[in-house]
């Protein structure tokens, strides 16, 4: 298991500092990616490349913090906080990430994302 969690914070580490090799490196050829505010999901590998190639990070920088890993067989979720700089007024998120595990890379996942100070009684 702490192999598999290493992996994951790996993973969403990569993300931050946009190492798009070790991000396509940890998904399956049949990768399913979705945001959870996005009714669409990239389908396959070779989608999901496109997309990391266009998504617009802006000259920012991210730092990942890593609050909970709960691992189940072939299910995971990494929930945790981001923390954007440098491009205009510094942002906070909370993020939640739900993964499906086969053969030791990601096989879907599911991001949930939510800008601290909105949402429910945060107005």
């Amino acid at each position: 298991m702490q192999n598999t969690e290493q992996f994951l914070k790996n993973f969403s580490d990569a993300w931050a500092t946009q190492d798009m090799d070790t991000i396509l490196n940890a998904v399956t050829e049949d990768f399913q990616f979705r945001m959870a505010n996005c009714e669409e999901a990239i389908k396959g590998k070779a989608a999901f490349a496109d997309w990391l190639k266009n998504m617009n990070c802006g000259e920012g920088k991210a730092s990942i913090t890593h609050n909970q890993v709960i691992i189940n067989e072939q299910q995971a979720a990494l929930t945790g906080e981001i923390k954007v700089t440098g491009d205009g007024p510094e942002q906070h998120f909370a993020f939640c990430d739900v993964y499906t595990l086969s053969d030791n890379k990601i096989s879907t996942l599911t991001a949930y994302c939510v800008k601290y100070g909105e949402g429910m009684g945060c107005e």
